[in-house]
């Protein structure tokens, strides 16, 4: 049975510490429709370095009256140059792209309210605490078929994350989970370089270091160096804490 999450998006929800309002309910059907108040203002960009992957995504989804415009990006830097012209409502990212992860914090950088949405994630509880502790607004699962894809973009629209039971027990289980951190104490957040962000959230979706490593294809001491510095940068004595500080220390 799937569930849905209520809210303004998962990282909305992720940005509270455990008394977060976030409510599951039972899977009512997608609309195969955007919702009506957004229909003629709704613009999307899509960033995949697959070209046939965001070229023929925008061709099927610009049959939709739903979306006023729909721009394409190979990377990362072409995504930002379209956001500082055209700033979209949506993003839709392609989770194959490199450095996807890392690329999430890059846009919110440029846009800190933008939407984004993790496209063809595999829907465990790893992959996708990794995106929300990225900052993505929801996913699109990689069992999702072409036809359902609008109906998931429209759910997100509105605030609602369909996904398992196992997945939202283990969101709540992630919002709960490490020690609250004193704002008021905070000092400024420590730059972490773009791989260091990408890892940290690897580290909070609770992956070790030899699953960090075959993820981002670089060696485990490579991977044990990052970690050692982003645990001193962050001023953390344990690799279980980093999930907690980046959800209290969100990019500016």
């Amino acid at each position: 049975m799937a569930g849905v999450l209520r809210g303004n998006g998962i990282d909305r929800a992720l940005e509270k510490p455990c008394d977060a309002a976030v409510r599951v309910a039972v899977a009512s059907s997608t609309s195969a429709e955007l919702p009506a108040q957004s229909a003629q203002q709704l613009s999307l960009l899509i960033l995949s370095d697959i070209r046939f992957m965001r070229e023929g995504l925008a061709e099927v989804l610009g049959r939709d009256d739903g979306f006023q415009t729909i721009t394409v990006a190979a990377d990362p830097g072409e995504a930002i140059a379209v956001m500082r012209t055209a700033m979209p409502d949506l993003v839709l990212i392609d989770v194959a792209l490199p450095d996807g992860l890392a690329a999430v914090g890059r846009l919110h950088r440029v846009a800190p309210r933008i939407r984004i949405v993790a496209l063809a994630v595999a829907e465990t509880e790893a992959e996708i605490i990794a995106w929300a502790a990225a900052g993505a607004c929801g996913y699109v699962p990689r069992s999702a078929a072409l036809a359902d894809l609008i109906g998931f973009l429209s759910n997100i629209m509105r605030g609602e994350q369909t996904c398992s039971t196992r997945v939202a027990a283990g969101l709540m289980r992630w919002i709960a989970d490490g020690p609250r951190i004193d704002k008021a104490a905070a000092r400024a957040r420590p730059a972490l370089t773009a791989r260091e962000e990408e890892i940290a959230s690897l580290i909070a979706a609770g992956l070790s270091n030899k699953e960090i490593a075959r993820r981002l294809k670089i060696c485990v001491p490579t991977t044990k160096s990052h970690v050692h510095n982003i645990l001193a940068k962050l001023e953390l004595e344990r690799r279980g804490q980093v999930s907690r500080w980046l959800r209290e220390n969100p990019p500016a």
